[in-house]
């Protein structure tokens, strides 16, 4: 109870019955009060639970004008009759007390509503089980609260999370109506909820606009669907949840659709919310989750063999024809994220552990390796990278905009940097061209840009579509290279550098997942999709042209490939849901392996 100034089982009423209500349990504390849930007992004898606001001391002259204000509140809210919000009772009285003692002299005003079995929205989020249906119709029931009040021309002015309760069968409350206010009166007092206010700030001695609910209703959207990140930036709320929502896994559509009630405009925000909310539920009722397996990398082991690492739904992942579990991070049975999009795997320094970077479902950046799972950095976008000359696990990905790495080796705390060099929204692919230089691509509003760490020159703006589905960047003999798969499926090989047109070689087959490693003859590039796996290998003998291999006609969504220090292959990729491998003998010929989970 060290959060609150008071205890459970003390008292408090109006001035004429001071013990009317027992004070049960602490709640939480927002603004200047604090909320508890309380009991009143009624002449009759009769108990009822209620939700007591008590606004903390103030001079007792302000405390009354505040009661005036808030019986206004009561008797409009009555009067307007809107189905599921919270009309609340208010009073003054003294400080709560212990029973049979005099109550002080201090005057506290008290804000009563019936109590509801019903939790914050955020906290609702956070442990949310029934998927996104569930969102939907919570945001259905929320939107209809606010447009029967705008339509009776009230506003709510204070939507917050802590303001929105949703009970157990999903049923939702609208309460605080501390600031509700008509449209036709000037405003005595401005409302500031630090990221649920939009960027036109209300004004005293202006008028409320429905606009301010309909931005907070935005807020709230994304609470629902990305419960684990902060908070928006009110400037550049509409593209930050945007983007948030792409990286999270969501279509392009649906974060195109949360995103409107987050326009700097306040005209282009939807009104009534109505219509919008049944849109947002017909997509997200459409949505795909995170599927088992969205991402992989494949290494060679300590004896060469392929060691597959894959993260998803399930979080963290490994398979191989020889594992040593001891030397493997643990599995989300026992810790670590618990869905990942992304993943950075190696084997820094000359330990024989495995060390993996992880971005999980709600954007945060861990760490892992047999000694456990750590969570590094929050509000990341894309993970790219691969152990460097100096033997670190380095991790590249964007966070509020910025460029950042993040450097693991053995014994050492992982260490992070800022590199301002080149904006980024979003981390696609990273190598080490040569030793201490790496060459990263990112994406930056609508363009795909390449940029090598340090240099003084700007970043490389590269015609690609914005928003790729995949990329991977690579060494060669004639300076890195950078295939990118458009959100069409088209893939485009890049040679960075040197302004020459980029080369398409998917061949008109639309390409799912994309994968490319520097070897021997040129880049090898790895492409999947409905009709399989499409392995793209460098001229040689005398052929002029590339070759290509198809290893599975099944189909793949994902693929990965790595080269071991004896140069060899190892080929990774989902299919069907199901992984499968395939290394370069001896002779360099393709073979399939067998993976044990």
């Amino acid at each position: 109870m060290s959060e609150s100034r008071w205890v459970p089982g003390l008292r408090f009423g109006p001035e004429f019955d001071p013990e009317q209500y027992e004070l049960l349990e602490f709640h939480h504390r927002g603004g200047e009060a604090e909320v508890w849930r309380a009991v009143r007992t009624g002449r009759s004898g009769l108990k009822e639970l209620v939700a007591a606001k008590i606004m903390l001391e103030r001079d007792p002259s302000e405390v009354r004008r505040w009661l005036g204000r808030w019986d206004d509140v009561s008797h409009n809210a009555h009067r307007l009759a809107v189905t599921d919000l919270v009309v609340p009772s208010f009073l003054l009285g003294p400080s709560p007390h212990r029973p049979g003692s005099p109550p002080g002299d201090g005057v506290l005003g008290y804000q009563i509503s019936p109590w509801v079995e019903g939790v914050p929205l955020h906290r609702w989020a956070r442990a949310n089980r029934d998927g996104l249906p569930a969102v939907a119709e919570v945001l259905v029931r929320l939107c209809r609260i606010v447009d029967e009040l705008h339509r009776k021309r009230w506003v709510h002015r204070d939507i917050s999370p802590a303001n929105v309760l949703v009970e157990p069968e999903g049923r939702v409350k609208l309460i605080d109506l501390t600031f509700l206010a008509p449209l036709d009166r000037t405003l005595t007092v401005a409302v500031f909820t630090p990221g649920h206010v939009p960027p036109e700030v209300e004004q005293v001695g202006g008028f409320p606009a429905t606009a301010k609910d309909l931005f907070a209703v935005g807020t709230l959207a994304r609470s629902l669907l990305l419960p684990e990140h902060g908070r928006l930036d009110q400037r550049t709320a509409a593209e930050q949840a945007r983007r948030e929502l792409v990286a999270a896994g969501f279509s392009e559509d649906l974060a195109d659709w949360a995103a409107e009630p987050l326009h700097h405009d306040p005209d282009r925000r939807p009104a009534p919310l109505g219509p919008w909310a049944a849109r947002g539920r017909e997509l997200l009722r459409a949505h795909r989750p995170l599927p088992r397996t969205s991402c992989l990398a494949v290494l060679p082991d300590t004896a060469g063999r392929p060691l597959v690492v894959s993260g998803g739904s399930d979080g963290v992942g490994y398979t191989g024809p020889g594992l040593s579990p001891p030397e493997l991070p643990a599995t989300r049975t026992n810790q670590g994220p618990p869905t990942v999009r992304e993943i950075v795997a190696g084997r820094p320094g000359r330990a024989e552990g495995l060390a993996v970077f992880a971005e999980d479902g709600a954007g945060a950046l861990w760490v892992g390796n047999r000694s456990g799972w750590w969570e590094v950095a929050r509000g990341v976008a894309g993970a790219a990278g691969a152990v460097n000359a100096s033997g670190e696990l380095v991790a590249w990905t964007a966070r509020a905009g910025v460029l950042q790495s993040f450097r693991w080796s053995p014994g050492v705390t992982v260490t992070g940097q800022e590199l301002p060099g080149c904006p980024a929204d979003r981390v696609l692919a990273a190598t080490e061209v040569r030793v201490g230089t790496w060459s990263v691509l990112v994406e930056h509003q609508d363009r795909v840009l390449c940029w090598q760490v340090g240099s003084d020159s700007p970043p490389e703006r590269i015609a690609a579509p914005a928003r790729a589905r995949g990329a991977a960047l690579a060494r060669s003999s004639a300076g890195p290279q950078a295939v990118i798969l458009g959100p069409d499926g088209a893939v485009r090989l890049y040679a960075l550098g040197g302004g020459a047109a980029p080369v398409e070689i998917g061949e008109s087959e639309p390409a799912l997942g994309v994968a490319m490693a520097g070897h021997r003859g040129g880049p090898t590039i790895a492409l999947a999709g409905t009709g399989g796996v499409r392995l793209r290998l460098p001229a040689s003998g005398g052929a002029r042209r590339p070759r290509w291999w198809r290893p599975t006609l099944r189909p793949a969504t994902g693929v990965a490939l790595s080269v071991g220090d004896d140069w060899r292959l190892c080929l990774a990729a989902v299919v069907e849901d199901e992984l499968q491998c395939w290394q370069e003998d001896a002779a360099y010929r393709w073979q399939p392996v067998r993976l044990d989970s």
